[in-house]
Order: C-alpha cells, then sequence, then structure tokens
C-alpha cells in the first residue's frame, strides 16, 4: 500500500515539475527554449534496462527497453523504443512512437502519441496530437488548447480542449467541453458524443457514429460538477510553486506552516484580521489619490497571499496526514498529498466553504506572524 501511495506521489511530483518549461497560453511557441535540465540521455536501441528508470535531461531519446516504469523530464523527449511499464513524462516537446505496456501520463507544449499504449493515456499540453498510427487500449483524458486525433482509442475519451478535431476511431463515450469541435469523415464513434459547447459541432455526413450526439450549451452545463479543470491547474501551481520553495527555503516554509498546529488561535486571529483590513487600507489608499502605487502593490500582495495560503495549510495537513499514516517523512511528497487531500475537501458541499475560509484565514494568520519574527530577528542581529 506504502509502495503504491509513493509511486503516485512520486509521479505527480515529477510530471508537475514540467510546468516551469512551458509558458502560459500557447506554449508551443516556445517549444525551441528550455533550461539546461543536465546532459542528454540516450538510450540506445538494443540497450536493455531495468525500472524504476528516471532521468532528466535537454534531449532524451529511449529507443531501447525498459522493464519497468519510466519517469522523464527534458527539454525534447521521444520515446520509440518499448516501456514495459507506466510512462510518465514531462517536457517542451514529448513524442511516443514505440510501445508503452501500462500508463502514460504526459506534460508538454507539444504531447504527440504515435505510437501502442496498452493503458490509459492522460495528457496536458498547450497541444495535443494522436497520431494516426497510434492505437490505445485504455481511455483518454485529455487537455489542452488544440486537440487532433487520427488513430485508435478502444476506450472512452474525455476531452477539454479549444479547438478539437476528431478523425479517428474511439470505441467508447466521447464527453468534453470544447468551444469548436469538428468530427471529421474519417471518424468512427462507436459510442455516444456529448459535448459542451456554444457553438455547434461540424460534423462530416460520412462519419460513422454509432450513438447519438448531444450538446450541452455552456449556460446550461452542470453546475453541480466540480471545477475539475480549474482545480486541477490551481493544484499544479501550489505544487510547483511549493516544490521551488521548499527547494530554496525549507527551513523557512516549514516553519510557517508548523504555526497552523503549534499556535491555531495566534494563527487564526492574526489571519483574519488581515483578510479583513487589508482591502479595507486598499480603499482607503485609493481614497487619497496620492497613494494609489501603494495600493497597487497591496493588493497584488494580497491577492498572491490569497493564492498562496493553501500551500501552508496543505502542507500542515500533509505532515499530519504522514504523522498518522506512519510514512516516511518526505517535504515535497507531504506537499503533494496534503495539497490534494485539501482541495478534495473543498469541493464538499457547504462544509467545503468553511474549509476553505479556515484554511486561508490559518494559513494567512501564519504568513503574518512568519514575517513579523523574521523581521524581528534581523533587527535584533544589528
Amino acid at each position: 500500500m506504502v509502495r503504491k501511495i509513493n509511486k503516485k506521489i512520486l509521479s505527480v511530483i515529477l510530471i508537475l515539475l514540467v510546468f516551469s518549461l512551458i509558458s502560459q497560453g500557447e506554449a508551443q511557441a516556445n517549444i525551441g527554449y528550455h533550461p539546461d535540465l543536465g546532459e542528454d540521455v540516450i538510450v540506445g536501441k538494443n540497450e536493455v534496462l531495468e525500472g524504476p528508470y528516471l532521468k532528466t535531461g535537454n534531449n532524451i531519446v529511449v529507443s531501447g527497453t525498459i522493464n519497468g516504469d519510466a519517469y522523464l523530464l527534458g527539454g525534447l523527449v521521444t520515446v520509440d523504443g518499448t516501456i514495459n511499464g507506466d510512462l510518465i513524462v514531462g517536457g517542451g516537446m514529448v513524442t511516443i512512437k514505440g510501445k508503452v505496456a501500462h500508463d502514460v501520463r504526459a506534460v508538454s507544449g507539444l504531447v504527440t502519441i504515435d505510437g501502442r499504449v496498452g493503458g490509459n493515456v492522460t495528457a496536458l499540453g498547450g497541444t495535443i496530437n494522436i497520431g494516426s498510427d497510434a492505437d490505445i487500449d485504455g481511455g483518454v483524458l485529455a487537455a489542452g488548447g488544440n486537440l487532433a486525433h487520427l488513430g485508435n482509442i478502444d476506450g472512452n475519451a474525455q476531452i477539454y480542449a479549444d479547438q478539437t478535431t476528431l478523425a479517428g476511431r474511439v470505441g467508447g463515450n466521447i464527453r468534453g467541453t470544447v468551444s469548436q469541435l469538428t468530427v471529421a469523415k474519417t471518424a468512427i464513434l462507436d459510442g455516444t458524443l456529448a459535448y459542451t459547447s456554444d457553438k455547434e459541432a461540424s460534423v462530416s455526413a460520412e462519419a460513422k457514429i454509432a450513438g447519438f450526439i448531444r450538446r450541452i450549451p455552456t449556460g446550461k452545463a452542470l453546475t453541480a460538477r466540480p471545477r475539475w479543470g480549474f482545480n486541477l491547474l490551481s493544484y499544479f501551481g501550489l505544487l510547483l510553486l511549493g516544490i521551488v520553495l521548499l527547494k530554496f527555503m525549507p527551513k523557512r516554509v516549514t516553519a510557517t506552516s508548523q504555526l497552523i498546529g503549534k499556535q491555531p488561535w495566534r494563527v487564526l486571529g492574526w489571519g483574519g484580521l488581515t483578510l479583513a483590513l487589508t482591502p479595507l487600507a486598499v480603499v482607503l489608499l485609493v481614497i487619497c489619490l496620492i497613494g494609489v502605487p501603494l495600493a497597487v502593490v497591496l493588493a497584488v500582495a494580497y491577492i498572491l497571499m490569497l493564492w498562496w495560503s493553501s500551500l501552508f495549510t496543505g502542507l500542515f495537513v500533509g505532515q499530519k496526514f504522514f504523522d498518522i499514516a506512519n510514512l516516511k517523512e518526505n517535504r515535497y511528497a507531504m506537499l503533494a498529498v496534503g495539497l490534494l487531500l485539501l482541495q478534495l475537501a473543498q469541493t464538499l458541499p457547504v462544509i467545503g466553504v468553511l474549509i476553505r475560509l479556515l484554511s486561508v484565514t490559518a494559513a494567512m494568520g501564519a504568513m503574518v506572524i512568519s514575517k513579523h519574527e523574521a523581521l524581528k530577528k534581523l533587527e535584533a542581529g544589528r
């Protein structure tokens, strides 16, 4: 059980690191640039390596065989060999032309899948291409700017994209939220197609569709369903930020999160005051015209603190979870698990709002107290 948990944690942490490689929006426009991730990694055609296999590099090419799971993070990543396990990969550009025995999880500016996948595919990217040679035994969850499907998917497909083109086969049902959907004449849809969009899909009369097609106008989408897309991106951003802060300021970040457990009433008090008084201060500064620049700075800082607040609460929750589960301490793993538990709790009806309020208030108070104590130490050292 612990081994499975650790594997999932490692998968999440590694794949989310790629968010530092791709910018928001049209990420594929910047594919030519990527930071230095180390030397190139080449697994030759005749090489056979045992997994789990973890590598980072500017360019990663796997043409051989990996017996086990592979975790790859690079600028340009190409897999045209065989991976007898899961593939967790992130990079500026990711291309999969070989064979993956189990699941694929990919995050990239440009994701191209044009090989055999024995399990499910989860892909997040600026552009996602499922090529004509792609053969996916399981289902697909894809979220990106543009998506084109020309291959074969035996299972269901769940799609969140701007421009979406279906020109291949999908053996199961298709659900999605899109801006524009095109079903080409070569499409073979063995199940139903239900999509949320403001526009009617462009469906070729020659497309083979076994089930019904249903469009749900954006305004009539089921509001009871959680906003998983937003929650997912929020989780990714917070986890990446937390990893960076824990890397460069581990003691400060850990000490701030621990204040929530050590001084709960104090952090809630200071957090409540900060939440209430900061907007008032911004308004007063705007009224005094000479204070407008300071008001803008204060408002931006306030918004950033509101977003960052879940980071410290999440780390605190993760620490408690690891203590209760008697797991070996790992700051990055505790952050990943804590943020996930916190986000899931916040989706609960009614009580989720209260959890969110307490989380923000406590973390805000912890940040204020931590900053105050740091300034006191600085003054004492002069």
